[in-house]
């Protein structure tokens, strides 16, 4: 077992191998902060973090505007890792999410999500959109 930011960081390495390049190119950075719980020990699958990071990283990459950033929020939840991903496009329909962000695939895989958009039209200092993921 290992605490919740440090399981983050080990998975993350791992997909920041893959998707430098890309954050770069878009100028879109990472904002990683800790919530409750990401001190805390989590028995989570590190493989399947991994996998679900990339996925969703890259997609929130694709969404969020050049030159914002993605905020990352690490925390846990009854010894399972969270994992709040934040980027800053112009928000999407609830039918948008599935391709993009793959909540079924997710699900499938066992990981507990929840997004939410804030589209531009109803937000304009507030926009994109929040995954959170319980893995």
């Amino acid at each position: 077992m290992l605490k919740a930011i440090d399981l983050y960081t080990k998975c993350f390495t791992q997909v920041w191998k893959a998707l430098s390049v890309d954050f770069r190119e878009k100028e879109v950075e990472i904002d990683l902060n800790e919530s409750k719980g990401a001190q805390e020990l989590v028995g989570s699958d590190a493989e399947l973090v991994e996998r679900a990071l990339g996925l969703v990283l890259k997609s929130a990459l694709t969404q969020t505007l050049r030159g914002t950033e993605v905020r990352v929020t690490v925390g846990s939840s009854e010894g399972k890792l969270a994992v709040c991903i934040r980027d800053h496009g112009p928000g999407m329909e609830d039918h948008q999410f599935e391709p993009l962000y793959s909540t079924d695939r997710l699900q499938q895989w066992g990981i507990i999500c929840k997004a939410k958009s804030h589209k531009f039209d109803e937000y304009p200092d507030d926009h994109g959109t929040s995954l959170t993921i319980v893995f």
